[in-house]
């Protein structure tokens, strides 16, 4: 916010008006009609000084900040850098011109405007301002590129999270699998599967031993198996055996493992 004194005055040697008293010491004043305050622009973003007698404000802090907080990989943002001076007005300051500094050079300040480098996590980085003689700081926080949505995995696993162990992940109603990312997992329990789309919060999978079943988040380990319309009890209990209730036939069916 730009400072816009509207004075005028007249600065007269009061050595002058008092002859030779003072010697060789020469003393400033101001003449003019008293100060009449502030204002304010129509968007109350100016302050005014308005009066016809000068003003000896000087400043007093620096303030910086930024449009925004926080910048996605990749994102802009503007500078504003503005002096507080003692008289309660501020003077706006040309961002440019100002001295920069960054804690991590993933934060690039070019032309008073701030770029953010791409990043695989969240990174905090403290932005320092240096302009007549004071300083200010602020946090800029970069947020990681959002990661594609894995299209090739069904609604209903795509909110499965990644495991320390490259291609894994786990979903919490179906478990822990291996994401071949072609359609095809290695479930912990069920072995080599392919995945298909089953409808909201559904999917089929395919598998040697049961060929096409369904299942939804509110019914595994229970599954209907396609092929002989039979509903399937998958029991984990008997792991590495694969064991399953066939609730129509009422009999219990093992299958190898694939």
């Amino acid at each position: 916010m730009m400072r816009i004194p509207f004075s005028f005055f007249l600065a007269i040697p009061i050595s002058l008006l008092a002859g030779r008293l003072l010697g060789e010491v020469e003393h400033y004043g101001f003449l003019g009609v008293p100060f009449n305050g502030y204002g304010q622009d129509d968007r109350t973003e100016v302050m005014v000084q308005y009066g016809s007698t000068a003003d000896l404000s000087v400043p007093d802090s620096l303030s910086a900040y930024s449009q925004t907080s926080s910048l996605p990989a990749g994102g802009s943002s503007n500078l504003n850098v503005s002096l507080l001076l003692d008289d309660s007005t501020i003077t706006m300051l040309d961002p440019k011109l100002v001295e920069w500094s960054v804690s991590n050079t993933a934060l690039q300040i070019r032309d008073g405007s701030m770029l953010a480098e791409s990043l695989p996590e969240r990174t905090t980085v403290r932005v320092r301002a240096r302009a007549e003689g004071f300083s200010a700081s602020l946090t800029i926080f970069i947020l990681p590129r959002e990661k594609p949505v894995s299209d090739h995995l069904p609604q209903s696993l795509r909110s499965a999270i990644e495991l320390e162990a490259k291609g894994w992940k786990e979903s919490d109603w179906f478990g822990a699998f291996y994401d071949a990312e072609n359609g095809w997992l290695y479930h912990a329990h069920q072995g080599w599967i392919h995945v298909s789309e089953g409808g909201l919060g559904a999917t089929w999978f395919w598998s040697s031993g049961n060929q096409w079943v369904w299942t939804e988040e509110n019914v595994y380990p229970h599954l209907y198996r396609n092929r002989d319309s039979a509903w399937l009890y998958f029991f984990k209990e008997a792991l590495p055996a694969k064991i399953f209730y066939n609730h129509k036939t009422e009999t219990m069916e093992r299958l190898s493992s694939n």
